[in-house]
Parts: structure tokens; C-alpha cells; sequence
């Protein structure tokens, strides 16, 4: 009984190893033939015009009915290799249209075809770009700023930024519209001593195609302690008519200004100009004369005059 069994057993092994044996010889004889196909492959592309700047993001893929043996082209299928496209020469269209023929460039894309993969043809001729203008363009760097300061503390200077303007590059019809840059936020609170800074600039949107040639700037902070001064000092006057004399009252004005500790024995008389016009006291019938402060050093700041109006008499 177990002689047949074992008999019946070989018997059956060996019919499934015929059939299987069958069903690979076929499925190989039937992948050896050639078969034609229509698949997507990938694309990149190079040697664009260099004065030329993508406006839209061309195809990225192209259709291609290729020709092949039933295992490439499961492989081609699986795994498309990617092309790349020599754009050099394209075709203007109008505008900012232009557009390259894919079938002036069969011989050099069958070479990166995988061996054995024939191209037949290409469904679509033609690939369609948007190509703008490239400029150069130079524009002042706006830096965003949070500064607060502590008691007493305040700028000594305007910030200083460097480079103050730079370098950006894009499509023409763009770059008319851009009149400046701006950093990132520099935020510091409670300040009390100069900084020196690297600030990033805010780079535009990936789509507009815009570049910036430097990615920082730097910024320079100069922050002292300041204090109040004041000084009294004689004034002039203008258009005193001929042969009049003018006594005022006072005689001396006074003036409070703030200035940096480190600069306070630096202010002298000479620091200051103070004239008064007698010509505008007298076309708007004012009694007295006003004041003005018409010079004074680069290093004061918020300098105001006491008292704002000046008594005359004039006599011959």
C-alpha cells in the first residue's frame, strides 16, 4: 500500500515540476518577443539661455512609445530612467513663449535610453517654456527692527548696515516691482550696550524666481548712556533795519539738549547758532521775536530753546 502511495506521490510531484516547468518556459519565450509601449520618463533640463529665467516650471516628464523585449520593458515600466534635455536651442514664440522640439534631440536622448530600449516615437514634439527677461538689479536693504532700551540708554548713531544695499537677480517683469529688501526681525529688549549683529535677509517665494546674491547683513548698534546738558547763549538778528539799534529781554537764550556722556565736555559755545529775523516778527505784527536754533553739533540731540519769545524795543 505504501509502495503505491509513494508511486502516486512521484507521479504527482513530477506533473506539477512539468507544469511549472512549462509555465516559465512559456512566460520566458513570451518576454523575449518585442513588445511597444507608451511611458512617462522623468526630465531635466540644461544649458538654458543665460539671460533667459524660468518663469513657470516647464514639463517635467515627456511620453515616449518605445520598443523593447517583454523584460525591459517591465523594467522601463517599473523604473523609468531620467532624460535630460539640452534646452539651448528653443524657439521664440511670443512674448515670453518659446518652446524646443523634442525630436531634434531623438539621436542624443536614445543614447541614455537602457540598452536594448529603442525609442519609436515621441507623443507630443514639442515642450512649451515661459521664459522671462534676467536682470540684475541693486536695492537698499530695509533692516525690521524691535529695540527698546534700558533707563537712561538710547542710539548713539543711525544703525549702521552692512552692505546697505545688495545684489538681486529675476524675471524683469518681477524686479520693476521690487524697490527694496527686508531682514528677518532683529528683536532686543532692554538694551544698554552696543551690539553688533548678523541678520538674515528674507529671501521671496520660490515661484517668483527671484534670487539674493547675499544671504546676511551685518547690523552695528551703538547704544550709550546719555544725560541732559544746557548752556546759555547770545543771539543774533536779522534784517535790523538801517540806522535802528534793538535792546531785547532777555539778551541770552538757554538751551537743553541730550548728549552722550562720553561727548558732554564737547559742547561749546560755538556748538550752537541762534538767530532771531526781525523781518518775520514784523510782516506777521508780532511783538517780539522768535528764537530758532539754526546750528548745532551732530552730536545733540533734542535740543530745545528757552524762552520762545523775545521782548524788543527798537530806538534810532
Amino acid at each position: 500500500m505504501n509502495q503505491k502511495n509513494n508511486g502516486n506521490n512521484k507521479m504527482n510531484y513530477s506533473f506539477i515540476l512539468f507544469t511549472l516547468l512549462s509555465v516559465v518556459f512559456w512566460f520566458m519565450t513570451k518576454l523575449s518577443k518585442e513588445y511597444d509601449s507608451t511611458i512617462a520618463f522623468p526630465i531635466s533640463y540644461k544649458n538654458l539661455p543665460d539671460d533667459k529665467l524660468l518663469q513657470e516650471a516647464p514639463l517635467d516628464f515627456i511620453k515616449i512609445h518605445i520598443k523593447t523585449t517583454g523584460f525591459k520593458l517591465i523594467s522601463a515600466k517599473i523604473s523609468p530612467n531620467k532624460l535630460e534635455i539640452n534646452a539651448s536651442n528653443i524657439y521664440y514664440k511670443s512674448l515670453t513663449d518659446y518652446y524646443l522640439l523634442v525630436s531634434q534631440q531623438k539621436l542624443a536622448l536614445q543614447k541614455q535610453m537602457k540598452t536594448g530600449v529603442q525609442i519609436d516615437h515621441f507623443i507630443h514634439d514639442s515642450i512649451a517654456f515661459n521664459l522671462g527677461l534676467l536682470k540684475i538689479k541693486k536695492v537698499p536693504v530695509k533692516l525690521v527692527s524691535d529695540f527698546t532700551f534700558a533707563d537712561g540708554y538710547e542710539l548713539n548713531e543711525p544703525i549702521g548696515i552692512t552692505p546697505d544695499s545688495i545684489i538681486v537677480t529675476g524675471p524683469e517683469s518681477i524686479l520693476d516691482t521690487i524697490t527694496f529688501v527686508s531682514t528677518k526681525l532683529l528683536q532686543k529688549k532692554e538694551l544698554s550696550a552696543s551690539i553688533n549683529e548678523s541678520i538674515a535677509v528674507k529671501e521671496f517665494a520660490s515661484e517668483s524666481n527671484v534670487n539674493i546674491q547675499q544671504e546676511n547683513i551685518e547690523v552695528s548698534v551703538a547704544i550709550e548712556k546719555f544725560t541732559e546738558g544746557t548752556i546759555e547763549l547770545p543771539f543774533r538778528i536779522l534784517n535790523l533795519p538801517p540806522g535802528k539799534t534793538i535792546n531785547t529781554f532777555p539778551k541770552f537764550v538757554k538751551i537743553t539738549y541730550r548728549i552722550a556722556l562720553s561727548n558732554f565736555n564737547k559742547i561749546l559755545p560755538s556748538s550752537f547758532l541762534i538767530e532771531c529775523d526781525y523781518n518775520m516778527s514784523k510782516e506777521n505784527n508780532l511783538p517780539y521775536l522768535i528764537p530758532k536754533i539754526v546750528k548745532t553739533s551732530f552730536m545733540i540731540k533734542n535740543a530745545r530753546i528757552t524762552p520762545l519769545k523775545i521782548d524788543f524795543i527798537i530806538s534810532k
